[in-house]
């Protein structure tokens, strides 16, 4: 059989990774890429004893060997987070201890970007190709990160040039069979560093026509196999970073992020409920904000100030062709919402010995939606956040750190619609706060460990829709809810041993008014099944998670061996016959990779974890799975790399959430050059 010709959009990325090799530079790129400092939001440490703060970092080098092309497959990296899909949303989201990207807040540089509605972001629209580096707070975080830090906090810590002219730019490109492309991506950064002033620019795209189901899927009424149905996406980025450095101790610098993105949305082809057709005409999102550091005697100040704007529409259909919007369960959907934000830091060098941070933040967000043929409706929060932190060195190996805070989260508008009255009236305002507090001790055993215990206190405030959704004709509001909480203690140990480097960390938390979905009779919900029933929202969880992190590396001139394993145990107190779900009790990942020759290696990776309920009822259930990957990589030159590979090498049937099936085998080649 002949295949297709590649369309024009998939040869220029071949192109770009084809002649990569004869665009090396004259000089050698560097091994790590330069982060964004001011990005970063970390427990302040004093000048003197051991660092503190328990956070992972995932770096640029590490995400780009492990092929990671979303913020969401990049977290997997480290231990005790794992990927889940809001399977009819198609969205890419994580779990970070049992937590979710509700009560994990993800910042770039430290600006908050979760969407003001839901509290959500989908993952898979934030691709990796212009960060530096990934931070993962777990539990235990820095107090000037704010409000909503339940489970602890994500930075994506952008890139800022050192040198006067740097680069990257690089394209993939993704493949079935004999080579019939359905996915390519490019990617070009450009930096300059003239001393007084920086200029950091990006750019990136990535295109994908359709993706491929396993050849043992077994084909149902959402899908009959081979490409999988109404599985396209788009998404764009590109981003501006002007800094200035009068002198060595400041910093100024303004940043402006665009990102464009569409989506289908592949059907559900389970047993257990009907398909959905749903698709997401536009998903957009623009980010300017400024941040700060000026230097006063034994003051540094910092200031973050930031818009984030979300924009995107939802068309849900009949059926599989896409085209009419009869039914009832069919609707044309537009959100457009905001944030603007200023938070304020100052860290206070009292002694060598001693660290002091002050910080207060603001937070409004809006949010504006609405149906064709309806109203818009406003919703809109007010969040401040004040907190002080200390960190004191006891002895030269010793560390202590605490810190309170006190977050307040007002209710300043929330509109209802009556589609039968066509009225437009105002829902209850509700007003909460909670205060939130950690200590944590950091010892230092020798020049090889480092040993850390901390107890920390969170709260998370619920989402706009927590409160006043109708989760489309099946839920009552419930305006009143309250913060959920979380008690976190951990135990942890990181050092060297024998030449590898090894990690272990044991944890606990307990979380309590956590927000569950009740259901009881009412003839209210026109939508929910079975009829005569409703569901809504209550502070009624009683939740305990315990589990372990392992995580090592290993390296030589001939083999590199590394990973990590997650044990997680979760608890539902409150109701035991509720299934808490999309979280497995066991993960690990692993790589091998050969030094094969002085520019050749060679790497086989493995993702695995055991079954995760995929409804609190435990009717869907997503089974365990093991994928392989394999690839080899050419050195061409010292900054020019050529790379080839397979993904899902033996063709597994796997899903992260019941009914919505991964990408089968498949190939692919791409290539990237440094200068």
């Amino acid at each position: 059989m002949r295949l297709p010709s590649v369309p024009r959009r998939h040869r220029l990325a071949l192109l770009i990774a084809a002649i990569g090799g004869g665009l090396a530079g004259a000089a050698g790129a560097e091994d790590t890429t330069p982060a964004f400092n001011l990005g970063k939001v970390e427990v302040a440490g004093p000048a003197s004893g051991p660092p503190v703060g328990t956070a992972d970092v995932i770096d640029a080098a590490t995400i780009q060997a492990n092929d990671r092309l979303t913020v969401g497959d990049a977290l997997t990296l480290s231990p005790g987070i794992n990927l889940g899909k809001h399977g009819q949303r198609n969205e890419q989201v994580v779990y970070v201890r049992g937590f979710d990207t509700r009560q994990v807040q993800l910042f770039i540089d430290g600006i908050p970007v979760y969407v003001p509605y839901d509290g959500n972001v989908d993952l898979g629209r934030f691709t990796t190709f212009d960060l530096a580096r990934i931070d993962i707070s777990k539990g235990f975080s820095a107090m000037a990160y704010g409000s909503n830090t339940l489970g602890g906090a994500i930075n994506l810590v952008s890139r800022r040039p050192q040198k006067a002219l740097e680069g990257e730019v690089g394209a993939g490109l993704d493949f079935v069979g004999k080579g019939v492309p359905f996915r390519n991506r490019a990617w070009a950064n450009l930096g300059s560093n003239q001393g007084l002033w920086y200029l950091q620019l990006g750019a990136s795209s990535v295109d994908q026509d359709w993706t491929p189901l396993p050849s043992g899927f077994k084909p149902s009424r959402g899908d009959d196999g081979g490409k999988r149905d109404n599985s396209d996406a788009n998404d764009s980025k590109v981003n501006l970073k002007l800094g200035l450095t009068p002198n060595a101790s400041d910093e100024y610098a303004l940043s402006f992020i665009q990102q464009n993105g569409s989506k289908g949305d592949p059907p559900y082809t389970g047993s257990v409920a009907s398909p959905a057709y749903w698709r997401w005409p536009y998903w957009n999102k623009t980010s300017v904000y400024l941040n700060t550091s000026t230097r006063f005697g034994d003051h540094t100040v910092k200031v973050r100030a930031f818009n984030d704007k979300f924009q995107n529409s939802l068309f849900t259909y009949d059926d599989a062709t896409y085209t009419t919007q009869k039914k009832g369960s069919s609707f044309q959907s537009w959100y457009d919402d905001y944030s603007n934000g200023l938070a304020l830091q100052d860290d206070i060098a009292i002694a060598p010995g001693n660290k002091l941070s002050l910080a207060a933040q603001l937070k409004i967000d809006v949010h504006r939606e609405h149906n064709a043929g309806e109203p818009w409706r406003l919703f809109k929060d007010r969040t401040t956040s004040f907190s002080i932190e200390d960190s004191q060195a006891v002895t030269p190996n010793l560390t202590l750190v605490a810190g309170i805070g006190r977050d307040a989260r007002r209710a300043v508008e929330a509109q209802d619609y009556n589609s039968t009255t066509k009225a437009v009236t105002d829902f209850p305002l509700v007003d909460d706060s909670a205060i939130n507090g950690q200590v944590g001790a950091f010892y230092t055993l020798g020049e090889d460990g480092r040993l850390h215990a901390t107890v920390a206190r969170k709260s998370r405030f619920p989402t706009i829709k927590d409160r006043y959704s109708y989760r489309l004709g099946q839920a009552v509001p419930n305006a009143g809810l309250d913060p959920e909480r979380a008690n976190h203690y951990e135990l942890g140990w990181d050092g060297r041993v024998a030449g590898t480097d090894l990690g272990v960390a044991v944890f606990h938390s307990d979380i309590s008014d956590q927000i569950q979905n009740v259901v009881f009779a009412s003839g209210a919900c026109p939508n929910y099944r079975p009829v005569g029933f409703c569901q809504q929202a209550q502070n009624l969880g009683r939740v305990r998670v315990d589990g372990v992190e392992l995580s090592a590396d290993w390296r030589s001139a001939l083999l590199d061996l590394g990973g990590n394993y997650t044990g997680l145990a979760r608890k539902n107190r409150s109701n035991p016959t509720v299934k808490l779900t999309d979280v497995p009790r066991n993960r690990f990942f692993v790589f091998a990779r050969l030094h094969a020759t002085p520019t050749v290696d060679v790497t086989a990776t493995v993702d695995a974890q055991s079954y995760a309920y995929s409804a609190s009822t435990g009717t869907q259930v997503a089974n365990g799975f093991a994928v392989a990957g394999l690839k080899a990589g050419w050195t061409v030159a010292p900054d020019v790399l050529l790379e080839a590979g397979v993904r899902n090498l033996f063709d597994r049937v796997y899903a992260y959430a019941e009914g919505f099936p991964e990408l089968g085998r498949y190939g692919f080649v791409q290539g990237r050059v440094k200068f």
